[in-house]
């Protein structure tokens, strides 16, 4: 018999009670954390809950209920519908426009070809046409285009921009411009890379995704914000909605006798630790947030600046993951309303342009033996010079609404 000794290192995460209870509540919107706390309270005597009214005026003003902006989520579709009704056009036309915005996919962009909609609907070209013409009059701009490139252009007709070159660097060039090939684009086009480059400034003030900032999902009815960002003496003051939850502290006469009642003691207080980091978090991501994108909420919704996940952990010292729990499925009340803050982020021009290439590669698959994620992977690293992860390429082709290759196969 031979006996064999092997030592093995390896690194574990461990997550103890208290870290697993701080994430789960991290993630928690507000609405749903209040609920998780009334539900803790039956079952656990050594906590207490009471509740506050609405915050009282300093200085006499009125007073101010963050309840009191609970408020309906503003679906992306119905407020499309809502626009339409309002138009004086002909009911021909009316009921075209209403079949196209029930053809709208989750980023507002239409999901069935023109040639399509003419087959279906049996109209003339020229109806559609105006149809469509209608549609892109609509907000937000950019709504009831095919793709990211005809939603662009829409958005700078409507803006009055007529520069011939900056269509040009959409139509012909858009990828080269995601991979930062400034110098290739100008001399084709014969200009200057400054002109590109002024290019790029201007497309990426424009967005993407028109649906952005809206409720597209059929899920929650209704919607209380975690705080709200205002403008304040020129400036962006960030304050958080503690009124919206019933507050949480330790029964001071509960007894620490028996080993359940000492876990329920420990319990309590790894809940009141939980919800404190929870709002010391979003606060410091909402600080952040609110100074990175202060021109969007001075000069308007078409200033928003290119800001991703990353960006934001880096600025506070977080891991990446930490910020998405802490502002998924979460609202900010602001000068435009109430808005999710993940719309607070916007991808920069890079990854769009990686995106319209996975959406080239998907588009031109044989549908017997489509392209997997790592073929994918393996073109865009060829193609363009560009070393991506199979798991990024996986995230956006996901956002995309793109299924797995498995998925799209035609047995």
């Amino acid at each position: 018999m031979e006996m064999n000794l092997n030592l093995k290192q390896e690194q574990k995460l461990i997550l103890t009670q208290e870290m697993k209870v701080s994430m789960e509540i991290l993630q928690m919107p507000v609405v749903c954390l209040s609920e998780f706390i009334e539900k803790e309270r039956l079952t656990n005597d050594a906590i207490e809950v009471s509740y506050v009214g609405p915050s009282e005026p300093s200085g006499g003003g009125e007073s101010f209920s963050y309840l009191e902006m609970a408020t309906e989520k503003e679906n992306f579709f119905d407020y499309l519908e809502n626009q339409l009704s309002t138009f004086q056009i002909p009911a021909e036309i009316e009921q075209i426009c209403r079949y196209i915005l029930n053809n709208l996919d989750n980023r507002g962009y239409l999901i069935v070809s023109k040639e399509n909609l003419i087959r279906e609907l049996k109209i003339k070209r020229e109806k559609l046409h105006k149809a469509l013409e209608i549609i892109h009059t609509m907000d937000p701009v950019g709504v009831g285009a095919e793709n990211v490139k005809e939603c662009l252009k829409i958005q700078l007709r409507a803006r009055n921009i007529t520069s011939g070159y900056i269509y040009s660097i959409i139509d012909l060039f858009w990828e080269d411009l995601g991979y930062g090939k400034y110098a290739y684009i100008a001399d084709k086009l014969k200009i200057r890379e400054e002109d590109v480059l002024e290019a790029l400034r201007v497309i990426r003030t424009l967005n993407p995704i028109p649906a952005r900032g809206f409720l597209v999902e059929k899920d929650d009815k209704y919607v209380v914000p975690e705080g709200k960002i205002e403008i304040n003496d020129g400036g962006l003051t960030v304050s958080l909605n503690q009124d919206a939850m019933p507050k949480i502290r330790i029964n001071t006469n509960y007894p620490c006798n028996s080993s359940l009642e000492k876990r329920n003691l420990q319990r309590a207080m790894y809940l009141i630790k939980a919800v404190e980091k929870r709002y010391e978090t979003l606060e410091r991501i909402l600080n952040i947030l609110a100074a990175k994108q202060s021109r969007y909420f001075f000069e308007g919704r078409d200033n928003l600046k290119d800001l991703v996940l990353r960006d934001v952990a880096r600025e506070l010292d977080m891991h990446q993951s930490t910020v998405s729990r802490a502002i998924k499925d979460k609202y900010i009340h602001t000068p435009y309303g109430t808005i999710s803050i993940k719309s607070l982020l916007k991808r920069n021009c890079k990854s769009i342009g990686i995106k319209k290439a996975i959406e080239d590669l998907i588009r031109n698959e044989d549908r017997e033996s489509p392209v997997s994620d790592n073929d994918i992977r393996d073109a865009i690293a060829k193609e363009c010079k560009m070393n991506i992860s199979r798991r990024a390429i996986a995230k956006y082709r996901e956002e995309l609404g793109i299924p797995s290759s498995r998925e799209r196969r035609i047995r």
